[in-house]
């Protein structure tokens, strides 16, 4: 809150720095151009207030200036303070689950399309050395009990029963068919199913 009054508390010559911070918190040109016509306003407020003592008009003009600053200083700040109150910086553990996650999405989609690519590219395959980044898939079909027993929720146990009944299946096509076949639990099955892919 205080931040707001800054125009106030400084005579106006603080008015160009704190609506620079808005704007280079907010990302925002515009906030930035009102900063720079502060800053404009706020050098020549400082070089008419260094004129002649008998230049009264210029002593006037000078302080017009600093009462524009701290009037407009405030409602600008003060306007733009609900955006600078619920702008909150993004985690950057939040961006990169985010990006796994829409690099997991891509990754399956092109695994559905092109399925000698997805292979090509190992797609699902961790355990393959490879430069694609699929955003953390696990190729059910193919990946060895450890792999799939790192997937989050999965236990040994069932990583090693999707690993037994998918030798005598000759594997999976779908999350649905883990449930039956692997007897997985639905909330497993329903958790894996934006960390998989059957690739036959």
């Amino acid at each position: 809150m205080l931040w707001a009054l800054l125009p106030l508390f400084t005579v106006g010559m603080g008015t160009a720095a704190v609506i620079g911070w808005a704007a280079w918190r907010l990302r925002s040109r515009l906030v930035g151009v009102l900063a720079g016509g502060a800053a404009a306003l706020t050098v020549v407020s400082l070089w008419l207030a260094q004129s002649p003592t008998d230049s009264t008009r210029n002593s006037v003009a000078g302080g017009l200036i600093a009462v524009g600053l701290v009037g407009g200083g405030l409602v600008t700040t003060f306007a733009l303070r609900p955006r600078l109150i619920g702008h909150v910086a993004p985690d950057p553990a939040v961006t990169a689950a985010l990006d796994r996650r829409a690099r997991r999405a891509q990754a399956r989609e092109l695994a559905e399309r092109d399925p000698a690519l997805a292979r090509e590219l190992g797609i699902g395959r961790p355990d393959l050395p490879g430069t694609y980044d699929d955003g953390g898939l696990a190729d059910v079909n193919h990946v060895p009990a450890p792999v799939l027993a790192g997937l989050p929720g999965m236990t040994p146990e069932a990583a090693a029963r999707i690993v037994t009944t998918r030798g005598e299946r000759g594997g999976f096509d779908s999350v649905a068919e883990l449930e039956v076949w692997a007897e997985l639990p639905r909330e497993l099955a329903d958790e894996l199913a934006d960390r998989v892919v059957f690739l036959p």
